[in-house]
């Protein structure tokens, strides 16, 4: 058998037993909100979740890297991952408030708009700047 059937059946079986030593229907909920079982059922549930979340993404990644026009639009995506954090870096955020002293935006929310509109600024200047290319290359082209 491969391991990750084995992991599973392991896990299978742990979970089956934590699910017997949960507390029944009649115990009041915060009385079993308290239970070490509960909270291992819980501990358990996290750690399988986060193990399932790495593995698919590892595998996406593998199954993405195979082949060379999914790397091309992996690379695409790093570099907009890119001119978002180089937007948001410099962006400046200033609490943003109304009339009668309350707060209309945060910082942090000012700075996220403030971003917004610098990465909105880079890409729409990107996209003139290859228009105009193209252009040009078409017509030195022909």
């Amino acid at each position: 058998m491969k391991i990750y059937k084995i992991l599973l059946i392991i896990a299978g079986v742990i979970g089956a037993i934590l699910w017997f030593l949960l507390p029944s229907g009649d115990v009041p909920v915060d009385v079993a909100a308290t239970n070490s079982n509960v909270n291992l059922m819980f501990i358990v549930s996290y750690v399988l979740f986060g193990i399932a979340i790495v593995l698919t993404v590892l595998f996406s990644i593998k199954s993405l890297l195979s082949h060379h026009k999914i790397k091309e639009m992996l690379i695409s995506l790093v570099v907009f991952a890119l001119i978002l954090v180089v937007s948001y870096a410099l962006a400046t955020g200033s609490e943003v408030k109304t009339a009668d002293g309350s707060v209309l935006a945060t910082a942090n929310t000012s700075r996220l708009v403030g971003g917004g509109l610098i990465a909105f600024y880079i890409l729409a200047a990107v996209a003139v700047i290859s228009l105009v290319f193209s252009s040009i290359k078409k017509i030195l082209i022909r």
